[in-house]
């Protein structure tokens, strides 16, 4: 378990947030115009931090995505060193 909320989800607008990480620390050579979401595909945005990694995956109309929300909980599982649950 862990005791931070890597997950939030607003009913009202039935949208998930998957944060895989913390959001990292100011470091020389961080490029600020990097921070923002890229639609991956329908309903999926992948947001990326000042490094330019991936930090959160927001999925809009959650309820009727499951698909993107095994695959958002795998990537949330992969950034903590863990494989894919059987």
């Amino acid at each position: 378990m862990t005791d931070n909320a890597a997950l939030s989800y607003d009913p009202a607008a039935d949208m998930l947030r998957v944060e895989l990480r913390p959001w990292p620390a100011p470091r020389a050579g961080d490029d600020p115009a990097s921070v923002g979401g890229e639609e991956q595909e329908p309903d999926l945005v992948v947001h990326f931090a000042t490094d330019g990694k991936p930090w959160a995956w927001e999925i809009e109309h959650a309820s009727r995505r499951p698909d993107l929300v095994a695959r958002a909980l795998a990537a949330l599982r992969a950034s903590h060193g863990l494989k894919d649950a059987a």
